[in-house]
């Protein structure tokens, strides 16, 4: 029988603690970092706290809160827009923070469930989705405007190209919105659960990858599928687009290069590893994450350039910060890894005690 990778334990855990109630201890090892960088700040959710940090040395400006707070733990990558940090908790509560200085606005309290995704800030709006099943639309006050139900948690941020709010959900349906009510415009069932949020392209196609080996390419204006190709593993990944190419892992430890035209497999290289989080690409390289520990950087038709491993297990993609890659690290003393395009370690970030 092949052993299934780490990462499907992970996810089990993270699944019981979010239909029961689990303990601290559960949360907080099917937790990993949610890094998102915004000018020279890097704002990382993780455990007990949400860091500032700088991105030219990883000195930590503040944290939130200063002192842990029992069963408070922080997931999703923040999002900050229009003076507002936005993050969730796993206590269903849902902080606006002032990004300069940490310190909390408001917190909206009205979920019932814990905040696996980041939100979407969109025309001073909050669309903050819910593992209680229900996408949430706030003003940027915390107050409830409308709120629409899906069938099973939403651990995936939602995406809009302006005219609708796209939300993928664990039901296995993408659901097209109105952003002004919550009307459902759409739905298109994808055939299984998706973990990372839809890419959106600027010619109106929608790309996403499933937990059932799946990836799909959909027309934005009615759900319908444009082109669906099947691979032999599962995805938790979410696709890069880069030009006319989509760029993905899967968990069986393959990364592909695909035509976004029609999803052909232009080139693929087997790691022998699974692959975590979204690519992300920089200086003419995609760079994959793998669930051991290692970053690795390919060029454009599939040479492998540089590794390197970390200590650690690492779950989401990099980030770039003036043109180096920040990594969240889980498992280990590092928090943070700030690399050059080359590799290099640039700063490492532990957090204080």
């Amino acid at each position: 029988m092949t052993r299934l990778p780490k990462i499907f334990l992970l996810a089990s855990l993270l699944l019981v603690a979010l239909l029961l109630g689990g303990c601290s201890g559960v949360l907080a090892s099917s937790s990993w970092p949610g890094v998102t960088v915004v000018n020279d700040v890097a704002y990382v959710a993780y455990g007990n706290h949400v860091y500032a940090l700088r991105t030219d040395d990883g000195g930590m400006i503040w944290r939130f809160p200063e002192k842990a707070e029992g069963q408070r733990l922080f997931f999703a990558a923040p999002v900050v827009a229009d003076g507002h940090l936005i993050v969730g908790d796993y206590l269903a509560v849902l902080h606006s923070l002032e990004p300069q200085t940490g310190q909390e606005q408001w917190a909206f309290t009205g979920a019932q469930g814990r905040w696996i995704a980041s939100p979407l800030v969109l025309d001073g709006r909050i669309y903050a989705p819910n593992a209680d099943h229900n996408l949430y639309a706030l003003d940027l006050q915390g107050n409830l405007v409308w709120k629409f139900r899906a069938s099973k948690a939403l651990w995936s941020q939602p995406v809009s190209d302006g005219r609708y709010i796209y939300q993928a959900s664990m039901d296995h349906y993408l659901y097209a919105l109105d952003p002004a009510n919550g009307q459902k415009i759409w739905a298109r069932d994808l055939g299984g659960a998706v973990i990372y949020s839809p890419v959106l392209s600027d010619t109106g196609i929608i790309y996403i990858s499933t937990l059932a080996r799946n990836v799909l390419a959909i027309r934005t204006e009615d759900g319908s599928v444009v082109w669906q190709k099947a691979f032999e593993h599962n995805f938790w990944s979410q696709p890069l687009l880069h030009g006319d190419r989509l760029y993905l892992g899967d968990l069986g430890g393959k990364v592909y290069a695909l035509s976004a035209l029609d999803g052909a497999v232009l080139w693929e290289n087997n790691l022998g590893e699974a692959l975590t989080g979204a690519p992300t690409w920089v200086e003419e390289q995609v760079i994959f994450t793998t669930e051991s520990g290692k970053v690795i950087a390919f060029t454009e038709e599939g040479i492998q350039k540089w590794m390197v491993t970390l200590e650690g297990k690492i779950y989401n993609g990099p980030v770039i910060a003036n043109g180096r890659l920040l990594v969240g690290v889980t498992q280990g003393k590092i928090l943070v890894q700030a690399l050059a395009p080359t590799g290099q370690q640039v700063w490492a970030f532990e957090p204080p005690k």
